[in-house]
Formats: structure tokens, sequence, C-alpha cells
């Protein structure tokens, strides 16, 4: 069963992943659905890839927080735990993340690294933002997704968003970055590991 990781990186805010090396058949021998649900699990879900992160995020919530929590989500989209705590989400190539607190407003995303962020910068760079690599650029791309995450209410576009300094190196470090439409700078951490790199936030 690899879970990656289960780390309380602040007070009250925990930070789960999950390393997906398992087919949807053996995520069902584990996962916290009951039997009956399977049928309709596999209706709403059509792909192999998509059944076992959805999976894999059930197993997490399982893990770090417990039995008899349900996911949900709100009108918008946005996920929320039937125990009243926050939680934020993301997926990526073989792995999923989760990260709760009950007291804060908590955001995370992750992505694999690859060649596809290049040919889409100009979808998420401002032109006043630089990016001379790679990393850099996932960098930027990361933080929003975070960034966006943690402000739902404001629906923030890319060009609304914008990242003013990184303190750290490839490898780990603190991103700040501005939400434009409050005017109002937050630090977005970041690591990598597995060619992938992760990111969040806390509020």
């Amino acid at each position: 069963m690899p879970l990656f990781l289960n780390e309380e990186i602040f007070p009250d805010v925990r930070l789960g992943i999950w390393a997906i090396s398992e087919s949807s058949d053996d995520f069902w021998a584990l996962s916290p659905y009951v039997e009956s649900s399977r049928s309709e699990f596999n209706a709403l879900y059509k792909s192999e890839q998509r059944k076992c992160e959805v999976l894999a995020v059930s197993l997490l919530i399982k893990e770090i927080i417990g039995d008899n929590v349900q996911l949900l989500h709100q009108d918008n989209g946005m996920p929320y735990l039937s125990s009243g705590m926050n939680i934020s989400i993301s997926h990526t190539r073989g792995f999923a993340v989760i990260i709760v607190s009950h007291s804060k407003q908590v955001s995370v995303d992750i992505e694999y690294f690859s060649n596809r962020i290049e040919r889409i910068r100009s979808k998420f760079m401002r032109d006043d933002e630089n990016a001379s690599s790679q990393v850099k650029l996932l960098m930027h791309w990361c933080a929003k997704e975070t960034m966006y995450k943690l402000f739902p209410e404001d629906n923030l576009t890319f060009n609304k968003m914008q990242l003013l300094s990184v303190d750290g190196n490839d490898s780990t470090g603190i991103i700040t970055a501005k939400n434009i439409f409050r005017n109002r700078n937050v630090s977005v951490y970041y690591r990598t590991f597995c060619n992938c790199l992760l990111t969040y936030a806390v509020l």
C-alpha cells in the first residue's frame, strides 16, 4: 500500500501523498467504498487512470483522517469533507495528493514535468513574468493553480495572479505570489520529487 507521505507540515495542517501503482481492482480491495456502489462508480468514471486517482484520494482520506468521512463538493466544484475539515486535492501521473486542516484554508497542486508546459506558457504567463527553465515555468503554473484553489470565491484568471519572487532552489523553497484582485501576497511552498512539482499554501 504505497502511502508515499503523511506529514504535518504546519500545526493543524497535514499533507498526504499516494504513489499510484495499483489497478482500480486493487484499489477496490482496499477502498472505503462499499462494493454495492462499484457499478455506479464505474458508470461515473470511465478511464482507468481517473478511477485510480479518485480511489487513491479516498484511501488518503481514510489513512489520514479515518473512516466515516465523506468527500463532498460545493456547487462550484470545490471539495470539502463531511467532518467539517477543509481539504484540497490534486493528482498527476502516478500520484494523488491531499492537504487538510480543521481551522485553516488550504490548497495544493501537483504536476508532472513534461514539455507540455512549454507549449502552453502563453496561457498562464503574464507579460511581466519571466521563466527561463521548465522548472520555473512549472512553478508559475502550479503556484497559480494553488492560488486559484485558495481563493475560489474570486474566480481568478491567470492574469489576475502574479509570481513576485522565488526564495529557494529547484528542489524546495517558497514562492511569493500575488492575488491582484485582492492586492494580497501569499507564500506558496514548493518541493520537487519523482519528476513532479508540488505546491501548497495555507491561510
